[in-house]
């Protein structure tokens, strides 16, 4: 699986069908970065075109995931594709063409689609890594941020919020001392705009 085609998808193997999977073609995706922490199979079927507009499509994914942690499978129907969100991974898989996909091996910490699911955002400890829906490939990634543990707030008219924890600690001692940080969709950019306080940011329940 350590190979990458010249469109930039890594390669999934094919693998026996079997158990509940046994009428279904089975592909079994994991990432070629060596991983200290534990991982499980997580089993995804599709047998139908539910919610992916996929006609005659019958596919099961296996997935290398961190084990006993928390996993999102989410359909992104604009791309036709799968996304399974793993601690340590995502991955991004077309049923169509199940022998290729995309995604991020990582310490993740949350995903986020934009208000037409034409991006998929994806924080790691210190950035934000987007998808575009065309493509399935990684459109850009932004520069290490003012802080760590990124977690995804909101999305909407072309601006991503984030929080973060500040490297800095709080004059008070707060241990809720946070900036939230608004990236531009297009391109990662940051803006100017920044909120303190994760307190404040609830208080005034910003919808950007």
């Amino acid at each position: 699986m350590s190979k990458t085609n010249r469109d930039g998808f890594l390669q999934a193997v094919r693998v026996s069908a079997y158990g509940a999977h046994a009428t279904a073609e089975t592909w079994k995706y994991a990432f070629p970065i060596a991983c200290n922490t534990p991982v499980e199979e997580l089993h995804v079927r599709i047998s139908s075109g539910a919610a992916l507009e996929l006609r005659d499509t019958n596919w099961a994914g296996v997935f290398e995931c961190a084990r006993s942690r928390h996993v999102d499978v989410l359909a992104w129907p604009t791309a036709n594709a799968i996304v399974v969100a793993a601690a340590n991974a995502v991955y991004i898989v077309d049923p169509r063409t199940p022998e290729h996909f995309s995604g991020l091996a990582a310490e993740i910490n949350g995903v986020a689609f934009d208000e037409s699911a034409q991006h998929m955002f994806v924080a790691e400890t210190l950035r934000i890594h987007a998808f575009s829906f065309f493509s399935r490939q990684l459109l850009w990634v932004s520069e290490p941020l003012d802080g760590y543990d990124a977690r995804l707030r909101a999305c909407g008219r072309r601006v991503l919020t984030l929080e973060l924890k500040s490297p800095e600690p709080a004059p008070d001692g707060d241990d809720a001392y946070v900036s939230l940080v608004r990236l531009r969709i297009e391109d990662g950019a940051v803006l100017k705009s920044r909120f303190r306080r994760l307190q404040d940011y609830r208080r005034r329940k910003l919808r950007c």
